[in-house]
């Protein structure tokens, strides 16, 4: 049994951060501001090319959003996606306004391809 527990505004290393305090008192996993678990969002300007979200340490995993107003699918997979969607493409197809969820450790080796000048919105912690 674990339960959250927010450190001490005192506390000068980490500010606003929170640590999952097992029942023995020791530390199950802590997340900061500066640190792997601290949220972050971006947006990336999709393109014709697979490109490579901004790498980011995650905690948590990913949610990867296409724009509600999107011209086009946007497809999320590893290096070298394709935009094909006729059965033999690599990509996981957005459509517009669709989003997907990635227990990933890291930003690193996501790549996104499809209409030029879509966006995509990016949020892990």
């Amino acid at each position: 049994m674990s339960r959250i527990v927010p450190l001490p505004a005192t506390n000068t290393v980490v500010d606003n951060s929170v640590a999952v305090i097992n029942a023995d008192g020791t530390v199950a996993s802590f997340g900061g501001a500066g640190g792997a678990a601290a949220p972050y969002a971006d947006q990336q300007v999709v393109t014709a090319s697979a490109a490579a979200l901004t790498t980011r340490a995650l905690l948590n995993g990913v949610t990867i959003k296409a724009r509600s107003t999107n011209v086009g699918r946007v497809f999320v997979g590893a290096a070298g996606v394709t935009a094909t969607d006729d059965g033999t493409g690599n990509g996981f197809a957005l459509l517009p306004g669709e989003a997907i969820s990635l227990p990933a450790t890291t930003t690193a080796g996501i790549f996104i391809i499809g209409t030029l000048n879509d966006i995509v919105y990016v949020i892990g912690s």
